[in-house]
């Protein structure tokens, strides 16, 4: 695969343990404070109704001067048991510009309700009816359920199994500012068993042996709270795909949110758009650009 610049969006980490050295009294307490801010456990204190966590991200695809920019602004609403919805606008700029396709473009991401849907701000999908700008998904496929929600990011630090995992593999761990950060570098094979949603969206993927020992760097941060504020991940896949490099903030936790499906006389289903003559754009998945390669 050549082009890795859409993402997931439009198909689109456990046990805190600490080192056993011997440690002087200062060092023995900062350990308990440590060990008491579990992010794994202040996820979950965090999964409540109708509140949430605000979410800003920048990803760069490819190097050098060929490159695409993602940038991706939005809210995560959460339930009991986790995300339950999520509202996202996604940025896509291309460097230089490709071949029929637009310099810049804009689409609008709802999932809620089990449903999803989006909405080509810029440019506008010329293929729906005067009277419609969003189109919901016809089809229940897992990868919609997500799609909305994490993008292009691959790691899902809202699984507190992937959470788990991934502060316990950690190669370092560096306090600072109030908090603590984690590093370290996981497989795509390791996420693949530890992450649910990785699974339904990457499934075909994984039957590759390429794609199973390609690896994701990772930088962790979490406060004192022991909440994640960001996420950085890059990779590098040689004749896989193009190199990336993500930064994902996470702020405003415990506030307010309510995520809404758009206004229903401006929906319209996907079995009802004819799209046959659409052109790949750097909005479509990049799995279904590279499935033929």
């Amino acid at each position: 695969m050549k082009r890795f610049i859409a993402g997931l969006a439009c198909a689109t980490t456990v046990a805190l343990v600490l080192p056993a050295h011997t440690m002087t009294a200062p060092a023995q307490a900062a350990a308990v404070s440590f060990r008491a801010a579990d992010p794994a456990h202040a996820l979950r204190q965090h999964f409540r109704a109708g509140y949430g966590v605000q979410v800003t991200e920048t990803i760069r695809f490819g190097t050098g001067k060929d490159g695409v920019t993602v940038r991706r602004k939005g809210v995560l609403q959460f339930g009991p048991s986790g995300i339950v919805a999520a509202d996202f606008v996604r940025r896509v700029v291309s460097n230089p510009p490709r071949k029929n396709d637009s310099p810049v473009n804009v689409q609008h991401m709802i999932s809620v309700g089990g449903k999803y849907y989006h909405c080509d701000v810029a440019p506008a999908d010329a293929h729906l009816p005067a009277d419609k700008s969003w189109v919901r998904a016809s089809i229940d496929r897992p990868s919609q359920r997500w799609g909305a929600a994490f993008g292009d990011q691959l790691i899902n630090v809202f699984e507190p199994a992937a959470l788990k995992f991934l502060l316990r593999t950690s190669t370092h761990r560096l306090p600072g500012q109030g908090g603590t950060q984690y590093r370290g570098t996981i497989t795509w094979a390791e996420l693949y068993k530890v992450s649910r949603s990785f699974r339904e969206q990457m499934v075909f993927l994984m039957s590759d042996s390429k794609w199973q020992r390609a690896k994701i760097t990772w930088r962790l941060w979490v406060d004192g709270k022991g909440l994640v504020t960001r996420l950085v991940t890059s990779g590098a896949f040689d004749d896989l795909a193009d190199d990336f490099a993500s930064d994902t903030r996470y702020t405003g936790w415990g506030s307010t949110v309510t995520v809404t499906a758009p206004p229903a006389d401006q929906v319209i289903d996907e079995d009802d758009v004819d799209y046959s003559t659409t052109s790949q754009t750097p909005l479509n998945s990049v799995i279904e650009r590279s499935a033929g390669n």
